[in-house]
């Protein structure tokens, strides 16, 4: 399957114009026509100046040991969660220069930032084997099974990008359910970063140090860094407070475990362990983090 970059460029524009779009418009009861279409134009301009370059300076920061170019911008060498911070820096940003309350804005934004980060997911698509994991032998459908052809013959890879982008539109939906949560764009970034801990670990093009998944990881400190906030921003004397957090890291140390049982490192009885069980026991952690957050989230004051 080749590169498609005019197909992917042309796909995350058409997306990218959409979330501004629908952002200048939930912006207008907030802050008029007016100001609503200055925020958005400037969240769009500092959105791809400052997405682009987070994106490319955090992924240089994680390579720093190989000497890369400071200059060189390809597609592959980009941190998708360095363009996130970048776009919430932008929005941040716009919405200081118009004048409005930025905790406001950004809960106005979180649905479109949501269904943005669905956007890149769904665009890599057009990147070949970019957003792929491991090769299987026989392959299923689309969108759960990617097909890549070179001319004689197909290899089958499973399309981790489509689980990423499902699970990005989901955080979209749980966000626009819950539209008068003064924590929103928290939540949803939470809600963004969860499920990609264990997507990350499925993905074969990651950025690594040494055994270490950057973005993995990344992920996990801002999952974790919601569950600490959420403790001092309650009752931080309480031991209770302190509960999700500290779940929090007995699911670090599983998911750390179950990297190591995946490279066949740890072992049961000589035999590695089933992809399955290891997957599986992730994600019922991921599921028990999703639980200490609602718990976190309830115990915050008001």
């Amino acid at each position: 399957m080749d590169i498609n970059l005019t197909g992917y460029l042309l796909f995350i524009g058409c997306g990218v114009l959409l979330c501004i779009l629908w952002f200048a418009f939930a912006l207008r009861g907030k802050a008029g026509n007016a100001r609503a279409a200055v925020v958005s134009l400037l969240t769009l301009a500092l959105g791809v100046l400052l997405g682009l370059a987070l994106a490319r300076l955090v992924w240089v920061l994680c390579m720093i040991s190989y000497h890369p170019s400071w200059t060189a911008v390809r597609y592959d060498e980009l941190s998708y969660y360095g363009g996130m911070a970048g776009v919430i820096l932008a929005v941040s940003l716009a919405a200081k220069c118009g004048g409005l309350r930025v905790r406001e804005v950004l809960n106005t934004f979180a649905p479109m930032g949501a269904l943005l980060a669905a956007v890149f997911r769904f665009g890599e698509f057009f990147l070949g084997d970019f957003g792929v994991g491991a090769w299987m032998e026989e392959g299923l459908f689309f969108p759960l099974t990617l097909e890549i052809t070179d001319g004689y013959y197909s290899d089958y890879y499973q399309a981790v990008f489509m689980l990423e982008g499902f699970f990005s539109l989901v955080a979209m939906a749980l966000c626009l359910v819950h539209t008068a949560d003064r924590y929103r764009w928290v939540r949803t970034v939470f809600y963004l970063c969860l499920p990609q801990i264990l997507c990350e670990s499925l993905r074969l093009n990651a950025i690594s140090w040494r055994f270490v998944r950057s973005e993995q990881l990344f992920c996990f400190l801002i999952c974790e860094g919601v569950l600490v906030g959420y403790a001092l921003a309650g009752d931080w004397r309480k031991r209770s407070s302190w509960t999700p957090a500290l779940m929090g890291l007995l699911v670090c140390a599983l998911v750390i475990v179950a990297e190591f049982a995946k490279d066949g490192k740890i072992t049961f009885g000589g035999q590695m362990i089933s992809q399955w069980i290891i997957y599986g026991t992730v994600a019922a952690g991921l599921a028990l983090l999703a639980v200490m957050e609602h718990l976190g989230y309830r115990r915050l004051p008001g």
